[in-house]
């Protein structure tokens, strides 16, 4: 447990988690606005530190899911796509479950192919050639006609079908032209360099647990480049690192339904299922023709961390590769922006905190963080928060190093009332001295429409 001083407590404040005694009893409870009367009772009752929950290892528990516990594993024989899942792993070589075909999966040709190439340095996965974020421009509010609007949730819903019939294609056991992966990631572009906000906003859509894999996919994609860009990569390196993006979870499909979408606690053999899926993704891809090893490098060490704690193959920061490193932190951020089988979705800004907490203890990359940061504000572009004033407004750009004044779209008074679309304005909170955010909000509090504001 984390211990907070009372005198540390702010009036105004919202708090995140629960406050409790040190035998455990409830304080404050989540969720509430901390008072100067709440504190002075605190203090009248001599109560002089309050504990949280150590948040580490929560953090872990949500990103890993790694839950074990005693059970039978249930094994569905059928892929996503009708395929039988026991012959197409066969084709990958691999014919032993658990935790034994984990360990045969991580000792193939293709994983010490890659090893080696990282052992020995030969990696190319610094930004090379022409910024692309010095390239970008950024379309303003007036410049988005709702026909605007239209073609770009249009464009998503099209690249959504796409990523889902390529995957499962491949997932198949059958072979699909990398260009097609290409062409998806280069739309994209397209929008990228003249608003890349609302392609920010579009990556907070949500799937039904069923179709999680394909959507998560596609917005780790979105996050990915945007991601690359503020961190000064080329458009050659984005589409590469978005391609990867696309691709990184396709081994997750080989997983059986019955462990991939288990509304509980894993056994200790379903874990290392679920483990496998990045080599999985790994040899799937060697049926994609002239590949660059880089994409690799994204689907096979997109689960592994700075500190050396993740999988498969527990590698420290010098033997992680870039690429890897920048779709890390659009993995984590998706995944826990996103609801499960076994939780809800967490607020986005709880999503953005969770990555600076564990920048704080060595899990990803802290510069790469703030890269993310710059473009998407502490607050993320598209979420729903609450002013001091009790309006509430839509994120609908960052502003740089400010991470937590960005700018907002005005979508209901502090009244309550809902705003006309004609009548939503803007507040930039950079040059409001005395407008704050409070708390974030569900992403549905207002309206549906995830652009609204834009």
């Amino acid at each position: 447990m984390k211990i907070i001083r009372t005198e540390s407590l702010v009036p105004g404040n919202v708090t995140e988690g629960e406050y409790c005694s040190i035998n455990g009893k409830l304080l404050i409870a989540a969720g509430v606005t901390i008072t100067q009367q709440y504190i002075d009772s605190l203090k009248r009752s001599n109560i002089y530190e309050l504990y949280v929950k150590d948040e580490h290892s929560e953090i872990r528990k949500i990103i890993d899911s790694d839950l074990k516990n005693i059970g039978e594993l249930h094994i569905d024989q059928r892929s996503e796509n009708g395929s039988n899942i026991t012959e197409v792993l066969k084709q990958l070589g691999l014919t032993v479950s658990g935790e034994e075909g984990y360990k045969q999966l991580a000792e193939s040709h293709l994983v010490k192919g890659l090893d080696r190439t990282l052992n020995m340095g030969r990696i190319s996965d610094r930004p090379i050639g022409k910024a692309m974020k010095n390239e970008m421009q950024q379309l303003f509010i007036s410049a988005r006609p709702e026909q605007y609007k239209q073609e770009i949730s249009m464009s998503y819903g099209l690249a959504l079908n796409e990523v889902r019939k390529l995957l499962t294609t491949l997932a198949g056991g059958s072979k699909i032209d990398s260009n097609k992966i290409r062409s998806i990631v280069e739309s994209f572009m397209k929008t990228f360099v003249i608003d890349h906000n609302i392609l920010l906003a579009m990556s907070t859509l949500k799937p039904t647990p069923e179709d999680y894999l394909f959507h998560h996919s596609l917005n780790v994609c979105l996050l990915t480049v945007n991601i690359a860009a503020s961190a000064g990569y080329s458009e050659e390196q984005m589409i590469q690192m978005g391609m990867g993006a696309l691709l990184h979870d396709v081994g997750m499909l080989l997983i059986p339904k019955s462990i991939r979408l288990k509304n509980g606690r894993l056994t200790n053999d379903e874990w290392y299922e679920i483990r496998k899926h990045p080599l999985l993704s790994l040899h799937l891809l060697d049926k994609l023709v002239s590949l660059p090893d880089a994409i690799k490098f994204i689907t096979y060490q997109i689960h592994e961390r700075e500190n050396g704690t993740g999988y498969p193959k527990n590698r420290p920061s010098k033997l992680i590769h870039a690429y890897a490193k920048i779709a890390q932190i659009a993995d984590i951020f998706e995944a826990v922006s996103s609801p499960r089988i076994y939780r809800q979705a967490y607020a986005p800004y709880k999503g953005m905190e969770m990555l600076i907490k564990m920048t704080r203890t060595g899990l990803i990359n802290s510069e790469l963080v703030k890269s993310f940061l710059s473009f998407a504000s502490l607050f993320p572009i598209g979420s729903l928060v609450q002013l001091n004033d009790n309006r509430i407004g839509r994120v609908i750009a960052a502003n740089q190093t400010k991470f937590t004044k960005p700018l907002i779209s005005i979508l209901t008074e502090s009244n309550g009332q809902i705003l006309k679309p004609e009548q939503i304005y803007q507040v930039d909170l950079s040059t409001e001295i005395d407008i704050q955010i409070v708390r974030s909000l569900p992403f549905e509090s207002v309206s549906k429409d995830i652009l609204q504001g834009f």
